[in-house]
């Protein structure tokens, strides 16, 4: 059914912005999430057995919401040329791009040929830092996302590591019930040990982790980091903009607060020439994350905001939709007072720059199109691109 929540005053486009992110996690069943009249209705679909109950549970949200959010006004920190009049030749589920299951994906063809050009590209914008290459496990301990605060902020994205105990008994019988089993039984999950370890949802925490119980030097620490990132996002999981499997490349900075934060700077100056050498229509801006709905996450996404420690790198898409492909992020000293990790007597403070190498496909062949002789000479002329042009 669809489902129309009238609300108490009309969404602010941040607003607009900012509800979908808690309102997507309220049940799985809630698909197509927009406003209408200009912004006085939040609208969704649900199954009609639980439409009572969510469009309360809505209200609450988006009010809340509304509330935190009044009075303030999003700082649009870069806008590129093309973002005036944005012009888009493609869509999002080209060929070369293969579902294989919910937030799965393989690639080949044009497709993987522009990812791997994104991923050597936005490596080498890295490299006026000089960062060191850091290679990363897939998986990250609890213990170290408790350290994280990701239990207590983003619950709803984890995904957990399981496996049987080392009782002898206990594995024959999982292996007696599946002997002739098609999928996976429902008591499997009761008979897991407790999960030590969980599928990394960002590589920057393996950074920081890295360097618990130390003494930096005075110039800091920067890192090249590129892995596997896993994040559940629900009924959002239909293509490249939300997977639950993704590809992250990230530079990392660790150091005194204003030699992190003067290098967030000239990364922003990077990016932003990066946007207009690829011709992409976007905006980098002041952001939130999806905090859970929890009494504070008002507050959490007020505060991002405000204090501006999220650059969101918003790429335009059709239908007015938009995709944040990536973020400079500052964290203050929240991981330096985590991980017990010092500069000139102070906590640590860090900087991350983070591009979801997926997105910028997405993003990019949806503004571009499916046929690289319309794509900017950058890409044309690169040699992942050999013998397409």
């Amino acid at each position: 059914m669809k489902v129309v929540v009238a609300l108490p005053s009309p969404a602010t486009e941040m607003a607009q912005e900012e509800i979908p992110k808690q309102i997507a996690f309220l049940s799985k069943n809630i698909t197509d999430i927009t406003f209408e009249a200009n912004g006085a209705q939040l609208v969704f679909h649900a199954p009609e057995s639980e439409v009572e109950s969510l469009r309360e549970q809505a209200l609450k949200v988006a009010s809340k919401m509304q509330r935190s959010l009044r009075g303030l006004a999003r700082k649009l920190v870069f806008r590129s040329k093309t973002a005036d009049s944005p012009v888009f030749l493609g869509e999002g589920l080209a060929p070369g791009i293969h579902i294989m299951d919910r937030g799965q994906v393989a690639l080949e063809g044009l497709p993987l040929r522009l990812y791997r050009y994104f991923d050597r590209t936005l490596e080498a914008l890295g490299t006026p830092f000089s960062p060191e290459p850091l290679l990363t496990p897939t998986l990250i301990p609890s213990a170290t996302l408790v350290k994280c605060d990701y239990f207590r902020s983003f619950p709803h994205v984890v995904s957990f590591v399981g496996h049987l105990p080392e009782d002898a008994a206990l594995v024959e019988a999982f292996r007696a019930r599946h002997e002739n089993a098609n999928e996976l039984d429902p008591k499997a999950l009761t008979e897991m040990a407790p999960p030590e370890a969980c599928l990394s949802p960002a590589v920057c925490y393996h950074a920081y982790s890295l360097n618990r119980n130390r003494d930096l030097p005075a110039q800091g620490l920067r890192y090249s980091v590129v892995g596997r990132c896993f994040r559940y996002e629900s009924g959002k999981m239909t293509d490249l903009r939300r997977l639950w499997e993704f590809t992250m490349r990230e530079i990392v900075f660790l150091g005194m607060r204003e030699n992190v934060l003067a290098l967030r700077e000239q990364a922003l100056k990077l990016v932003s020439q990066y946007l207009e050498v690829h011709s992409m229509a976007g905006e980098i801006r002041t952001a939130s994350d999806p905090f859970f709905i929890v009494p504070d996450a008002g507050a959490k996404t007020y505060f991002q905001i405000s204090s501006e420690t999220k650059y969101e790198i918003s790429l335009m898409l059709p239908d007015h939709e938009r995709l944040a492909a990536g973020s400079l992020n500052y964290h203050t000293d929240f991981f330096g007072r985590a991980f017990a990790c010092n500069v000139g007597g102070l906590p640590m403070e860090s900087v991350c720059i983070a591009f979801g190498l997926e997105r910028w496909v997405y993003a990019f062949m949806a503004q571009h199109g499916h046929n690289p002789k319309n794509y900017p000479e950058a890409v044309r002329s690169a040699p992942e691109l050999a013998g397409c042009v």
